[in-house]
């Protein structure tokens, strides 16, 4: 198995020490701004690390860090245990074998071969994200020091 690359390492050390403590959400800015890891069309660098990271998860059975971090247009819940994911996470997810058994809901599939849905796509998987931030907030073990 390959070791993240470094921008995976900053933002998987940040979303475990500052983000997992507030068991709230984070935006792409600020995970950017935190980790100095840029953001660019389609979310960048910080998307690309984000896959990286959704994958490992997903190799070690634990939940999917990666899904707590959202879109700034996608912040509705007031508590911030849940927001909006972009698209490439729908993808990720179309690409993962699920190894940590997410709950997948109708029309997660059409993702597999189709190019990377809209942000605005992404809201038709609300409940279904929702699960997967759960998953991360209510994970009853220590997150490995490292992917």
């Amino acid at each position: 198995m390959m070791s993240l690359s470094k921008n995976a390492r900053l933002i998987y050390r940040y979303l475990v020490k500052e983000a997992i403590p507030t068991k709230q959400v984070v935006t792409y800015g600020k995970v950017s701004a935190a980790t100095s890891v840029p953001l660019g069309m389609g979310g960048g660098a910080v998307a690309k690390a984000l896959y990286e990271i959704f994958r490992r998860c997903d190799e070690q059975l634990i939940p999917p860090l990666s899904s707590i971090v959202v879109q700034d247009s996608g912040l509705y819940d007031k508590t911030l245990r849940h927001g909006m994911t972009g698209g490439g996470y729908l993808s990720a997810e179309a690409e993962s074998e699920n190894l940590a058994g997410r709950r997948r809901d109708d029309g997660w599939q059409r993702w597999k071969s189709t190019p990377r849905p809209s942000d605005i796509e992404t809201w038709t998987m609300q409940t279904m994200i929702e699960s997967h931030q759960d998953m991360v907030w209510d994970y009853p073990y220590a997150w490995p020091e490292e992917l």
